[in-house]
């Protein structure tokens, strides 16, 4: 008697769910499994000055700024506290590293490297995990005291690119029954995405990424690559041709390896951030000082931009399937 209920009532569950189109409950893999199974593999360049570190080091050696009346910065808190920093539509804000400039030779290069030395606390991968039109999109983010791009390598005094606070991330796509379909790695201004069963891989699940020596770009393989022109400043493009020199590239050779914890690199364990926290994510100002470019005389070294802002104001965060669509397959 007790069997033929529970078979009615099983019964009875599934016809209610098939009138009122919803299905039984599936067992879904939790988020901090998901992100540990495809964490990237990341091979820098053997000249490479930074690994991926944590956001709370960079933030308590910088001071908040606020852009007051006249366009000047004042300082609104020495050597912020990372849970203090302010949210959105409180001002225009940036992080200025206190004791390094970008202005200075070779963008500042050793200053921020023996600021990373000091105050790192070790590498780090932010994970995220966002869900859109049945796919499962895996970001990992990665920080970086600064961005030192050279011309020349190894890097010189020549030409070159710099601005405090580097930002770069690794997407893989998943299928709404976790199935891998294609990984996007940031290059600059835009990326590249490729089909999974295209992507060199560590084991089975983690893509490897070639990290660009001082912009930090991603790259499929080791080795020189062409910067998408789209993200070369129109003035950069017309020094390099006055001066006869071709359009720059990234140098991505093989060299030390981090990420997971069997890859036989540096460990980077995974701290998950998402739209509700840490507090730090939210910030809505720009992470470093201006952005300077350098370039033999009459030019010299000149302002020409910002910092990059923080994860959750990049298109990737936003609006993940559209932006990845845009990078051209790689």
């Amino acid at each position: 008697m007790c069997t033929r209920i529970l078979l009615v009532a099983s019964v009875m569950f599934l016809l209610a769910a098939s009138l009122t189109g919803t299905a039984p409950a599936r067992s879904v893999t939790p988020d901090v499994r998901l992100l540990t199974t495809y964490e990237p593999l990341m091979q820098f360049d053997p000249l490479e000055q930074f690994l991926p570190t944590r956001v709370e080091s960079f933030i308590t050696d910088a001071d908040l700024e606020q852009l007051t009346a006249g366009g000047t910065w004042t300082v609104a808190e020495p050597n912020a506290a990372p849970g203090d920093l302010p949210g959105p539509g409180s001002g225009i804000w940036r992080l200025n590293e206190d004791a390094c400039t970008p202005a200075a030779p070779l963008g500042g290069l050793a200053c921020y490297t023996a600021a990373w030395e000091e105050g790192s606390g070790g590498p780090v991968v932010y994970g995220r995990v966002a869900r859109e039109d049945d796919r499962i999109v895996l970001q990992y983010w990665y920080f970086y005291y600064d961005d030192v791009y050279s011309y020349a390598y190894p890097p010189s005094d020549f030409i070159w690119q710099a601005h405090e606070g580097d930002w770069e991330s690794v997407s893989v796509v998943l299928s709404g029954d976790e199935q891998p379909l294609y990984v996007g790695y940031s290059q600059h201004c835009l990326g590249q995405r490729r089909a999974w069963a295209d992507t060199t891989r560590f084991g089975e699940t983690h893509p490897i990424v070639h990290v660009a020596v001082g912009s930090h770009a991603n790259y499929f393989s080791a080795g020189t690559h062409p910067i998408n022109v789209a993200c070369i400043p129109a003035p950069a493009v017309a020094i390099l041709r006055a001066l006869g020199l071709p359009l720059p590239v990234d140098y991505a050779f093989a060299g030390p390896i981090a990420g997971p914890p069997d890859s036989g690199g540096s460990v980077m364990p995974i701290e998950q951030v998402g739209d509700g926290g840490p507090t730090w994510v939210q910030f809505p100002g720009v992470w470093g000082e201006l952005q300077y470019f350098h370039a033999p005389a009459p030019i010299g070294t000149v302002p020409f931009g910002t910092s990059p802002v923080g994860p959750a104001f990049h298109p990737e965060w936003t609006n993940p399937l559209a932006t990845l669509a845009t990078w051209p397959a790689g």
